[in-house]
This record gives structure tokens, C-alpha cells and sequence, in this order.
């Protein structure tokens, strides 16, 4: 098992990055920041499962939650309002403190 790189509570901010038949990790969240808020259980990565490899690469997954004012300009919703989606460690790097997203 890899150690995980990001403790719940942590601030993480999504890879800007492009890959061929990846679509776990949505355009909206790329380049946006939220909190870990669960682990999840080490996982084929999706570029490796989307090509069927029986030796796909493992990492741990994260469960990140954003605040949906800083994922969509102009959002009307209440403040409050947010989304958690699942993400594979690499499509993850640790949040600037100035990042305010």
C-alpha cells in the first residue's frame, strides 16, 4: 500500500492536465481548489483502467469537496452549497496559502 500524500482537512488543488480517455477527473474541478474530506481505497488509476491493462498503476483516491461559487463563475446557488467528487492522488498537488479558490 502507498502512503497517502494528503491528510483529511488538507487543501488540495486539481492538476491543470489533459490526458487521452481520461474521465474521472472532471474539466470543472482542473485547476480549482477544495479540502479532502475522506481517503479512499487505493485504486487502478483511471488512465490504466480505461485501457483495460491488467497491470495498472495503484494510488490512492481522495474524496474532495469544492464550494461550487469557486468551481462555476456567476453561480447563483447559496454560499454554502458544495460538491465532493473522487480524485486519484496525481491529478492532486498540495493548495497555495494565497489560493483563495
Amino acid at each position: 500500500m502507498t502512503a497517502r500524500r494528503f491528510d483529511v482537512g488538507d487543501r488540495v488543488t486539481v492538476r491543470e492536465a489533459t490526458t487521452l480517455f481520461h474521465t474521472r477527473t472532471q474539466l470543472y474541478t482542473r485547476g480549482r481548489t477544495g479540502t479532502v474530506v475522506e481517503h479512499r481505497p487505493e485504486w487502478v488509476i483511471p488512465e490504466d483502467e480505461a485501457w483495460g491493462r491488467d497491470d495498472g498503476r495503484t494510488e490512492p483516491f481522495y474524496v474532495v469537496r469544492f464550494r461550487q461559487h469557486d468551481l462555476w463563475p456567476g453561480y447563483t446557488g447559496f454560499p454554502a452549497d458544495t460538491l465532493q467528487t473522487e480524485i486519484s492522488e496525481h491529478w492532486l498537488t498540495p493548495a497555495q496559502e494565497d489560493d483563495t479558490q
